[in-house]
């Protein structure tokens, strides 16, 4: 997002996006009888005044594991390994940058996995993907894909074909990774106020942020 949004702009959405998706990680794991966990990328301690005090709240009593890894594809192997290792006969991963995910769509990931399919895949709108799970260890899903760019997702289904298998696809979501998914998201804005009244959960915070930014005329 940078130069478009300062560094302080940065932060704050990241908090938002952060807590959005632990509110919907909360809600899809009880759903779906899964056990929550949070993998940061790094050691993270609130400070009593740093502002992070409703994001401690948010994440207040889920399991947390360190990321391992120097790329994303390298992270994401080591999360999987840890968890199975662990005992879990099923791991779905989400990103914190997809605030338009619906948690029946983590449902859908859970309950494909326990039918039998050996992976399940989220794509995203630019070529990548916002969910991943696996019903046991396939490191080589994650071996050679060209992170960052558009040919993630592609890269990631030609290698499980490699390896014998079809993952299951869920519906396509975008997830923000560029100021017009930003304004996207704003766009939906009638939408989500929907969702709010459904009593679904609905990006709130970074909705918040985002109507602060129209209001201050960055958006």
């Amino acid at each position: 997002m940078a130069p478009w949004l300062d560094a302080g702009e940065a932060l704050a959405l990241h908090r938002a996006l952060l807590q959005d998706s632990i509110v919907l990680l909360r809600k899809a794991a009880k759903e779906s009888s899964a056990l929550p966990l949070l993998a940061f990328s790094e050691p993270w301690r609130p400070e009593p005044g740093g502002g992070d005090e409703p994001l401690a709240d948010a994440a207040a009593g889920i399991d947390r594991l360190p990321q391992r890894g120097e790329n994303l594809g390298d992270r994401l192997r080591n999360t999987f390994a840890a968890l199975f290792a662990r005992g879990h006969r099923g791991v779905v991963i989400f990103g914190s940058d997809s605030p338009a995910l619906a948690p029946e769509r983590l449902r859908e990931a859970c309950a494909l996995l326990e039918q039998g399919a050996e992976a399940v895949v989220g794509p995203a709108d630019d070529g990548g993907y916002y969910l991943v799970g696996l019903r046991r260890p396939h490191p080589d899903l994650f071996a050679g894909i060209p992170w960052g760019t558009a040919h993630v997702c592609r890269a990631t289904l030609e290698a499980a074909r490699r390896a014998g298998f079809e993952p299951a696809l869920l519906p396509s979501c975008y997830d923000v990774d560029l100021p017009g998914d930003l304004l996207r998201l704003h766009r939906d804005s009638v939408r989500w106020a929907e969702v709010a009244e459904a009593g679904r959960p609905a990006p709130r915070r970074t909705l918040a942020f985002l109507e602060e930014l129209v209001r201050r005329g960055r958006l």
